[in-house]
C-alpha cells in the first residue's frame, strides 16, 4: 500500500514527508515555520503543501497547531528512510564514497527506485559485505582498483 501511495506522490510531497518525519522523530511532532525552516521555503509553500498532503490522509494537520505524520504518512516516510540508508551506506562503504557525497546522492536517487529495485540493491550490498568477511575481501580490492584507476587517469 504504501508504494503505491509513494509512487503516486510528486518529489516535493515526498521531502515535505520526509522533513515531517525527521522533525517528528526529533521533537515527536513538527510546526510549519520547522518545515520551511528546515526545507528553506516559504511558510506559504509549506501550509499550501501540508493541506494537500492533509487532504491525501498523510499527514494530521490544523492551523496553527502541531503536524504529525498518519499511520499511511509514517509508513511512507520509513519506506524513503530506508532506502536512503540502504543506498547512502551502500555508496560509502562499498562504492567508498564520502558520508558528505553518499547521503547527497541518497537524497536524489531514493525518489525515482522502486521498492523491489531498493531490495535487490540492499541485498547485494549484503551479499559482498558477507563475501568480503568470508575471505577475499572485495570491497576492499574494488576501492583499491578504483584508486589506482584514478591515479592513472588523473
Amino acid at each position: 500500500m504504501a508504494e503505491e501511495q509513494l509512487q503516486e506522490l510528486s518529489l516535493n510531497q515526498q521531502n515535505y514527508i520526509e522533513t515531517i518525519y525527521e522533525l517528528c522523530l526529533d521533537h515527536g511532532h513538527a510546526h510549519t515555520k520547522a518545515i520551511a525552516d528546515s526545507m528553506g521555503i516559504r511558510m506559504a509553500s509549506v501550509t499550501e503543501a501540508i493541506r494537500g498532503l492533509a487532504a491525501k490522509g498523510l499527514v494530521n494537520y490544523k492551523a496553527r497547531k502541531n503536524i504529525t505524520l498518519t499511520a499511511a504518512g509514517e509508513e511512507i516516510a520509513r519506506n524513503l528512510f530506508k532506502r536512503h540508508t540502504v543506498i547512502a551506506d551502500f555508496l560509502c562503504n562499498v562504492l567508498g564514497c564520502s558520508r558528505e557525497r553518499a547521503e547527497a546522492a541518497a537524497c536524489r536517487i531514493e525518489h525515482v527506485i522502486d521498492e523491489k529495485l531498493q531490495s535487490r540493491w540492499a541485498d547485494f550490498a549484503q551479499f559482498i559485505k558477507d563475501e568480503s568477511e568470508q575471505g577475499e575481501d572485495l570491497i576492499h580490492k574494488f576501492q583499491q582498483n578504483y584508486q589506482n584507476k584514478l591515479n592513472h587517469h588523473g
